[in-house]
Parts: C-alpha cells; structure tokens; sequence
C-alpha cells in the first residue's frame, strides 16, 4: 500500500474507531465484539436505535467478511434512521474516506463534527479528507484544531504537517513532522517527508540524510529508495543512484508513477528531477521486469 494511503488511514483509534478496523478488514474482530466496540445510545431503548445499531453491527461484519457494498448500504440506512448520532456518521464518514469517496466523506463527517464539535477523532478524519480532496487551507486549519485537542496524538500532527507541505509552508511543516517523531520515533513517514521539504528547500544533504534514516526505519517501501536515488542521482553519486532507484522499482513498479508520486506529496523539485532518474538504463529496465512480474501475479501467471 503507498505510504499516502497508511498515512491517512492511521487515525487515533477510540472504541469506535476500532469497530472501523473491523470495516476496513484491519483486525481479527468478531461481530460480538464489533458490537461492543460500536456503542450508540439508545435513549429509553428506543426500538428505532436498536434496529440502528443492529444495521451498523451487521454493516461491521458484512465488511469483514469483504462485502464491503451490502456493508456501506446498511451503514448509511442506520444512519437515516438515527440522523443524530455523531458516532454513526463518523463511521460512515471514515468509510467513504477509505473507499475515496471524497465528497460524500466530508459530507458525513462536517454533521460529525456538527453534532460534536470537540471532537479530536472527527476532526482529523475531516482534516485528512480534506487534505485528500485538495482543499489545504480547510485541511490545515480542521487540522489544527484536532492537535489543539489532542496535541500527542502523533497521526493528527503529522497529517497537520502533510497539510502544511502542500501550503509550502516549509518550517511549520518540519516542525510538526519533528513532533510526530517525538511522538513515536518509530514513525517513519514524518522522517520520509522531512526530506520531501529538506529537498524543497534546496538542502540536498539533508534531504539524503532523511531518506537513509527513512530506510533504516523501514527498508521494505519504495518511496524512500527513490527519493534517495534522486537526490543522490542530482549530486552526481549516479552509479549507486542507479542501484537504489532499480531496487525502488522491484519493490514498487507504480512509483514510476508521477500521479503515484503526487498523491504522496511529491513537490515541484523533486518531481522533476525524478524524471530523470527513471529514464537511465539500470533503472528503466528494472521497472519493465517489475512490471511483467506484477502483470503475471495479477494474471495468475507467476510460478
């Protein structure tokens, strides 16, 4: 999965939240305990709540077992039938956010917010919608308000500092990545993208810097290798550029990608420069084999 999609759907799991797990097939839950995890009030055992939560409690299961439509359908008719539940439109919200629905998330997700405005949950989720959406003024400033809230929870800094990137807004952006990693220092993509501003700034050695301790925090994504191949590529270091750009290739083909590259906030300098890089030989062929090699897997053709 490309960094950008772990990095918008790494959110501040609560009770429901995990439910969402269950949605997205990220854990092992049953649907009695999705059940538990998925708590909406019912005032004096309301029999329209009850037929509510069991909708959502079903929507949980069919997702889990990848009937992610049937799931979706039954999820949103909980929610017309408790239009008031903060929780219920949450959770519909971050689905629609999974599934890229852009515009029918930040719908769902504005009455979240509506319903509970100081919600640190919710207001991530919409800032990363937005975020996703382009909108990176009304990320930022969703975003800053769901740090505000909650100011150690290291996915809402660090989306803060995506949102920050994108409104070239180069130290605001490194300073929250630096307090993602105070955070968590095992969060590798604060480390990846400091580089990504490093590299728009014109500082090419701290940028290399980055990205090799990117690479030894996680050795197993493409993203790092080929920005490191680049810069390295730029200053000259052309054989072992080539080296680490073919290995990027062999672990990833669709970073070859610039739109791949875009979505994982790639800016103006490195995008071009990665241009480059991908078109030398090493590089070039090891993106063909790769690319065979992924069409025959998904053909069923590989050994």
């Amino acid at each position: 999965m490309p960094p950008l999609l772990f990095r918008l759907s790494v959110r501040p799991w609560r009770a429901l939240s995990v439910g969402l797990a269950v949605v997205l097939g990220m854990g092992g839950w049953s649907s009695a305990q999705a059940q538990v995890l998925l708590h909406v009030p019912l005032p004096n055992g309301g029999l329209m709540q009850a037929q509510a939560l069991q909708l959502a409690t079903d929507s949980l299961r069919l997702a889990q077992f990848g009937q992610t439509e049937e799931a979706l359908r039954r999820l949103q008719l909980a929610v017309s039938m408790v239009p008031n539940s903060s929780e219920l439109l949450y959770v519909l919200g971050n689905v629609h956010l999974e599934l890229g629905d852009l515009e029918q998330a930040i719908a769902s997700l504005q009455k979240a917010r509506a319903l509970s405005p100081q919600d640190g949950a919710v207001l991530y989720s919409l800032g990363s919608a937005y975020l996703r959406q382009g909108s990176y003024f009304a990320a930022a400033e969703t975003l800053e308000r769901a740090v505000a809230l909650q100011p150690d929870n290291p996915n809402a800094r660090f989306q803060l500092g995506n949102a920050y990137l994108m409104l070239d807004r180069w130290d605001a952006a490194r300073q929250e990545y630096e307090k993602t990693l105070e955070l968590d220092s095992a969060y590798w993509p604060a480390m990846n993208n400091m580089g990504l501003v490093d590299y728009e700034q014109g500082d090419l050695d701290a940028a290399i810097d980055r990205w090799e301790r990117t690479i030894e925090m996680n050795n197993a994504v493409a993203e790092p290798y080929l920005a490191l191949a680049t810069a390295l590529y730029i200053r000259g270091e052309t054989e072992r550029a080539e080296e680490l750009g073919a290995k990027a290739m062999r672990l990833d083909p669709n970073y070859a990608r610039l739109q791949v590259l875009r979505e994982n906030l790639w800016r103006e300098n490195l995008l071009r420069d990665v241009q480059i890089l991908l078109r030398t030989r090493p590089v070039a062929e090891a993106l063909q084999q790769a690319a065979i090699e992924q069409f025959n897997r998904r053909m069923g053709l590989s050994e």
